[in-house]
């Protein structure tokens, strides 16, 4: 039985709310997919409020959001509504539907449905269950359950890779981050619809978005990991061998990127590309021009900057090499080369250091010439190549050694 007591207490005043008002007007809420799924593991931390109605979806989202005073928005074409407002967590209330498939890789089309219908059309048997909220009922029409006790993910029918290729991706992360196998039927029909080049029918967008949604796993390194294995890599990067190195740096990156707001789709998919990267790489990934600037120095010149990097015998040649590093390099070169850590660190204090010295102070004529003196004197302070007060003295002779080698 699932008992939604233990919920934090966001999501448990949120569904008591929906209860509520279903009960004012005699409707039938089910919670359906991911949540029963969680719910059924135990995994009580947080769930999604994703609700389905055979019947009058529209009446049950207006009228939660009325009593909520929260903002609803309407997707006509999904039969869906989604429901925002203070102190509660996002409500998605749809109707049930059927969709069909014209063609391959095709987005479907959706119409109204009945319950049944709603949990079939769904990727795999463990998120096509639907808990009654009024009667606590759960229904199971595809055996979820014994695939949640069996720890297998399994599709519902044959043609489902091949329908939508994008559940190929979400197979391979949905088992990643529940430690589940994919089971053996399963297995198999994923292993022929790449072979049969299933994934050449969906747009490199799509793909892309799937592969980010594995960087953002928990388990990001074990997930991308794992697509690499499965092979579905090789639609965006082409057969190139993915090297034996690949699962530690994706470790590192992830180690690069715990508690930082680093670029994480930048530094996986540098991972990846690790010394054979080119902006053709990238197509349909939807990065701007610096980001694939950044994926591609972090992928190709990784390597070449650690070498350089080991040759260096003082503070002022490390800080020359680091002032042309992105963040994401800096943070993976600490990550990858265990004693240079003290060192980026010292250079990300660095970069907050302030002189309180100005061109106006050096007396020489102004210039590009100046800026560089003052940032070559802020450095000589801070690395104690000199002291404090020599700062002055330092940065006007720099100055004009700037504007002589200039020849101005």
């Amino acid at each position: 039985m699932i008992r939604l007591e233990n919920l934090p207490n966001a999501q448990k005043r949120g569904l008591d709310l929906v209860k509520e008002v279903a009960t004012e007007k005699e409707l039938r809420p089910f919670l359906v997919g991911g949540p029963v799924r969680d719910l059924l593991l135990g995994r009580h931390d947080v769930i999604d409020i994703d609700l389905t109605l055979e019947d009058d979806a529209s009446t049950l989202a207006r009228a939660v959001a009325k009593k909520i005073n929260g903002r609803l928005r309407s997707f006509p074409q999904f039969l869906t509504y989604k429901i925002t407002a203070d102190g509660l967590p996002e409500i998605d209330i749809a109707t049930a539907r059927k969709e069909r498939y014209r063609s391959p890789g095709a987005l479907p089309t959706v119409t109204a449905g009945r319950l049944k219908d709603d949990l079939l059309r769904r990727d795999f048997s463990i998120n096509a269950m639907a808990l009654d909220l009024t009667t606590g009922e759960l229904h199971d029409p595809s055996g979820g359950e014994r695939d949640l006790a069996a720890m297998a993910v399994r599709v519902l029918h044959d043609q489902s890779f091949i329908d939508d290729p994008t559940r190929i991706y979400r197979a391979v992360r949905l088992a990643t981050r529940l430690g589940f196998s994919l089971e053996a039927h399963t297995a198999r029909l994923l292993d022929r619809a790449v072979a049969e080049g299933a994934l050449a029918s969906i747009a490199r967008e799509r793909i892309w978005r799937e592969l980010f949604l594995a960087f953002e796993e928990e388990s990001a390194p074990n997930a991308v990991a794992a697509l690499s294995a499965a092979g579905v890599l090789e639609v965006l990067f082409g057969r190139r061998p993915f090297d034996r190195d690949l699962e530690d740096r994706l470790r590192r990156t992830a180690s690069a990127l715990d508690g930082t707001s680093l670029d994480r789709q930048v530094m996986y998919t540098a991972a990846l590309l690790h010394g054979n990267a080119s902006p053709v790489d990238l197509e349909g990934s939807g990065f701007s021009q610096k980001r694939a600037r950044n994926v591609v120095q972090l992928a190709n010149e990784l390597p070449r900057f650690t070498d350089a990097l080991a040759e260096t015998t003082s503070d002022h040649q490390r800080f020359r090499l680091f002032k042309h590093a992105s963040p994401e390099m800096l943070s993976i070169v600490a990550a990858a080369v265990p004693e240079e850590q003290s060192n980026v660190v010292r250079f990300q204090e660095f970069q907050s250091f302030k002189l309180p010295l100005r061109g106006n102070d050096l007396e020489v004529p102004l210039g590009p010439h100046v800026a560089k003196a003052l940032e070559r004197t802020r450095e000589a302070v801070f690395t104690g190549e000199i002291e404090h007060a020599e700062a002055k003295t330092f940065a006007r002779e720099m100055a004009i050694k700037y504007l002589d080698s200039s020849g101005q």
